[in-house]
């Protein structure tokens, strides 16, 4: 198949591309200036100059694949129904990237016992209201000749990068301080970045339209995720704070939505019917003895590295959906 990625320089996409390019698909990528084209010729996959509010050159690659797979991220409502409607009555196959955020509970570092299936009537958040509606919407194009299917991954994790834990790690290292809110025990499920890859060829492949799969292989407490950041920065231990003080090191919405709430899901239905079977590391061990201290993990003077990460921008992790 030829398929086109969005976010194919990302975190999620760079990974998802290469799994297909393996498998034999043919990928072209989107992508924003002619270096990152560049570096997506490098991979084998064919540039498609352009950004999300590029309407034209969407429906076009769109229309030139058989599959699209919309991996740049999760909050933008309007390119996703410009594939949509460029793809109403064709029947090919339409992946877009959600997120397990979608349960978000504004918890406050409580934790709250319930694990979301996909089948759990769900009343979101207000903040995280317009990415159900969104996955909604994806789903029910399934009735209108689009194979449609919506994929929720977890907190991904794995070759030192991610969405979250870099921007804790990196947080922790300039300010001396690895924060959780409250009593740290809400709980995030989470899925190594190539077990994640896997879903997303094995969807491609085998899942029905108009299916929703949550994706999930392990949870963590996010203050063990803090305290095992502070061993991998030097630091003695984390430290509980107020949602005031994270959100000032670190972002209302961010906190809010992927910090102090859990997201808890299981992933049975993919396994089932998928046949999908995780086997990376557990997310802690990679945290503090993997990728991520292979990476991030500093011996000698903290304002060292508290000067280098600051200075240094190829310390960040890839940015993810």
């Amino acid at each position: 198949m030829h398929i086109f990625v969005t976010g194919a320089t990302g975190y999620i996409g760079q990974a998802v591309s290469q799994r297909f390019l393996q498998a034999g698909h043919s990928v072209s990528g989107l992508v924003r200036s002619e270096s990152g084209a560049k570096a997506l010729r490098a991979r084998g996959i064919n540039p498609v100059l352009g950004g999300l509010d590029d309407a034209t050159t969407l429906r076009e690659a769109a229309l030139a694949a058989d599959a699209v797979v919309d991996t740049a991220t999760a909050d933008h409502a309007d390119s996703t129904q410009v594939f949509l409607s460029a793809l109403e009555g064709t029947g090919k196959k339409f992946i877009r990237t959600s997120g397990t955020g979608v349960y978000t509970d504004l918890a406050q570092g409580e934790l709250n016992q319930t694990v979301f299936t996909e089948d759990v009537v769900h009343d979101p958040a207000e903040i995280v209201a317009t990415r159900y509606s969104t996955d909604q919407a994806v789903t029910e194009a399934s009735g209108r000749g689009i194979h449609t299917v919506v994929l929720r991954p977890s907190m991904i994790f794995g070759d030192g990068a991610s969405e979250q834990l870099p921007l804790l790690i990196r947080q922790a290292i300039t300010s001396g301080r690895s924060l959780y809110v409250g009593r740290g025990d809400n709980r995030w499920s989470n899925v190594y970045i190539s077990d994640l890859a896997e879903a997303y060829l094995l969807a491609l492949e085998n899942a029905p339209a108009g299916s929703v799969y949550n994706l999930a292989s392990g949870e963590a407490r996010m203050g063990d995720i803090a305290e095992t950041i502070a061993r991998l920065v030097g630091l003695e231990s984390a430290e509980s704070c107020p949602p005031e003080v994270a959100y000032e090191a670190l972002g209302q919405r961010w906190v809010d939505v992927a910090i102090s709430s859990n997201s808890r899901v299981d992933s049975a239905k993919a396994r089932a019917e998928l046949n999908w079977n995780p086997v990376g590391p557990d997310l802690l061990d990679d945290l503090g003895t993997g990728s991520y201290k292979r990476i991030w993990a500093y011996k000698g003077d903290p304002h060292d590295h508290v000067q280098a990460v600051a200075g240094d921008d190829t310390l960040q992790g890839a940015g993810s959906h």
